[in-house]
């Protein structure tokens, strides 16, 4: 189906389910503990949801390559990724709560969860105050979201 000669003859829909397919793929092989393969296909998901305007969830991918790397025991890299989809959901609750668009609310609840991770990977790497500012604000987050 995502191949270019396949059923899908628009490729800009065509790139974004296989992007979508590619972090389903990876996350099914995280979940199955099968973290080299996962990392291979969230690496793929990435690159093509970078190379699109099309994408529907970069952060989520950033977010699940921050997961598979701090598995492997890479903080340094989930690190990047953390602040990576930090960065892209601040940067699409702000353009969506401007212009009035669905989703803001949704999103600003994922940057729970990304602070979240971001303050596990601080805490790995021992910088402990920014973990502590990183934990605090995702709590903060997470009340305005959801309640306290």
């Amino acid at each position: 189906l995502t191949e270019p000669r396949g059923y899908l003859l628009d490729d800009k829909v065509r790139l974004k389910l296989r992007a979508v397919t590619f972090n389903n793929l990876g996350c099914f092989y995280k979940r199955r503990g099968k973290l080299h393969a996962a990392l291979q296909y969230l690496d793929k998901a990435l690159k093509i949801e970078l190379a699109s305007e099309e994408v529907d969830n970069p952060a989520g991918t950033h977010l699940n390559l921050c997961a598979t790397l701090s598995q492997l025991g890479r903080h340094g890299p989930a690190l990047e990724h953390a602040q990576c989809a930090l960065e892209l959901l601040k940067q699409s609750v702000a353009r969506k709560t401007r212009s009035g668009q669905r989703g803001a609310i949704e999103e600003a609840s994922i940057l729970a969860i990304a602070y979240h991770n971001l303050a596990v990977e601080q805490e790995h790497l021992g910088q402990w105050e920014d973990a502590l500012n990183s934990y605090a604000e995702s709590v903060s987050m997470a009340e305005r979201q959801w309640g306290a």
